[in-house]
């Protein structure tokens, strides 16, 4: 008999199963990765192949829900990044499992960028011109990818003609990227809190790849509420339920929606630390229709996430020693391609600004370390470096 237990499924179900482990909750997860730390959360962990475009292979995702877990021992299907392109396997993967998120709905009307849009228009959301062909003058205009999630599938349109099967394109704004945590019952919201985006490393893969993303104490001035009443407007017209999240730019007193993450985001990680309550467990009550009765009391300090990119083909050794401030870390014998995610870092501080640096020092840091590392093995002294890299640069 297997124990009950709550399924994650997402790209990378690393921040979710930490959030199910402070929430002392069961879970097994599936994603791209089954990196080291998700491991350690999760009962079970088992990797399933991408296909083209960062999407999953249906058969090998069902494949590996029915072999991790019996649908009868299901506490709830817990889903994350991965299946705005592919609602129609989320509802084989929550058929038996109670869904513990917003209904395939819900992403059908998100990803199609025309529907949205007209949503958005209907409910007066601010939100950047958006059509499926391609412009005439392709100036201040970018191409995305329906579905997609990241930010790496974004770009200026190129001069050249080029395949533009499953994208559309939408009106650069310029501005400061931010973004919005919240919970949601179907018709009312609970603010968690606003967070800005860290700039974009020059290793990324694309300059909207996602980044990582600093806490604030406080929303935009003169903005905050009309965000926070976006996300009501938004979860009554969708019935949105659970942790969401909305990425917006601001430009000076303008802002505008960019998009709705209607899923637990990568933000999550930042607000799930103490006094907050178990924000896995606030997921779990919001999708079953209770919301918090009180505002939640804010963690203090200042927080931040940088994600790591490898700036060459680098390859990850068995004897590196990763930091106390490091996750999402990969096995050792693995080979991460220039540009791809390597590791995330976390940095936690008195102001935003000391925060902000200590992450995006602690980013290339470990790119520089990992070079040092290998460059080390490469020229045989290994053993005199493993000792040494115990103390990575402690910014």
């Amino acid at each position: 008999m297997q124990s009950k237990a709550f399924l994650i499924a997402s790209l990378s179900a690393r921040i979710l199963a930490k959030a199910a482990a402070r929430a002392q909750q069961p879970v097994m997860a599936i994603d791209a990765f089954a990196d080291r730390d998700t491991s350690s959360f999760t009962l079970k962990c088992q990797r399933v192949p991408l296909r083209t475009q960062g999407k999953f292979d249906p058969q090998y995702m069902l494949e590996a829900a029915d072999v991790i877990g019996y649908r009868t021992e299901c506490l709830g299907l817990v889903y994350g990044s991965g299946f705005e392109a592919q609602p129609d396997l989320l509802r084989k993967l929550c058929n038996g499992r109670p869904l513990m998120g917003n209904r395939p709905e819900v992403l059908e009307t998100v990803s199609n960028p025309l529907y949205f849009s007209n949503l958005l228009a209907a409910t007066g959301i601010p939100f950047p011109t958006t059509q499926m062909s391609r412009p005439a003058d392709t100036s201040g205009w970018l191409s995305k990818q329906a579905g997609a999630c990241g930010g790496s599938h974004v770009s200026f349109i190129p001069s050249s003609s080029e395949d533009d099967n499953g994208r559309y394109f939408q009106r650069h704004i310029p501005g400061i990227e931010w973004s919005f945590l919240f919970l949601a019952n179907g018709q009312d919201t609970c603010p968690i809190g606003f967070n800005q985006a860290l700039i974009n490393p020059q290793q990324a893969s694309g300059d909207w790849s996602y980044t990582g993303s600093i806490r604030l104490n406080n929303g935009p001035e003169g903005i905050a509420s009309q965000v926070e009443q976006a996300a009501q407007m938004l979860t009554q017209k969708l019935g949105l339920v659970g942790l969401n999240g909305l990425d917006f730019i601001v430009n000076g007193s303008e802002w505008t929606l960019i998009e709705l993450n209607p899923r637990p985001p990568a933000t999550l990680e930042l607000w799930d630390v103490s006094p907050t309550p178990p924000l896995f467990n606030l997921h779990i009550d919001a999708c079953n229709g209770l919301l918090p009765s009180a505002k939640l009391t804010q963690p203090s300090g200042c927080m931040a996430i940088a994600v790591v990119y490898a700036n060459i083909d680098s390859h990850v050794h068995t004897d590196f020693i990763w930091p106390s401030w490091c996750s999402d870390l990969p096995w050792g014998g693995n080979v991460i391609k220039a540009g791809d995610p390597l590791c995330t870092v976390r940095a936690e501080g008195l102001d935003t600004l000391t925060v902000s640096q200590r992450a995006l020092g602690r980013r290339q840091d470990i790119v520089d370390q990992l070079a040092r590392f290998n460059s080390t093995l490469i020229n045989g002294t290994a053993h005199a470096f493993e000792h040494s890299s115990l103390t990575l640069n402690p910014r």
